[in-house]
């Protein structure tokens, strides 16, 4: 399961998830623009305001999604668009963690990087 990024705002927690249904929502309210296009103009600021609230709006209520009216109420609750650009960000590394740490990480579990699956059975009853 994809994991959640957390903002607590006074006595309410409010979380990000950036799940598949989310990241249509996200593409389909910015006429269909692929989702990693649309993260990285948000990661490089580029989006400006609108983008941000359409990535909350597809994303919040643990990745259900609420109206760009909550989504904007929780920025401005937040104390600006500054204020949960850390938040988006931490939701996009969740989402899309670094495969390199990954892999860095299964080394030093003690994986030798294999996968687990089984090779096939050879079909004896021909031979």
């Amino acid at each position: 399961m994809i994991p959640a990024a957390t903002l607590k705002l006074g006595k309410t927690t409010h979380k990000l998830r950036l799940t598949t249904g989310a990241l249509m929502r996200f593409e389909e309210d910015n006429g269909g623009q692929a989702f990693d296009v649309l993260l990285d103009r948000l990661i490089t600021g580029q989006g400006g305001a609108r983008l941000l609230v359409s990535a909350l709006s597809a994303g919040l209520a643990d990745g259900a999604g609420v109206s760009r009216d909550e989504a904007v109420a929780v920025i401005d609750q937040a104390g600006g668009v500054r204020q949960v650009v850390g938040f988006v960000a931490e939701a996009i590394g969740k989402a899309f963690p670094d495969p390199a740490k990954d892999a860095d990480q299964d080394r030093e579990d003690g994986a030798d990087g294999a996968g687990k699956a089984s090779p096939p059975v050879k079909d004896v009853a021909g031979a």
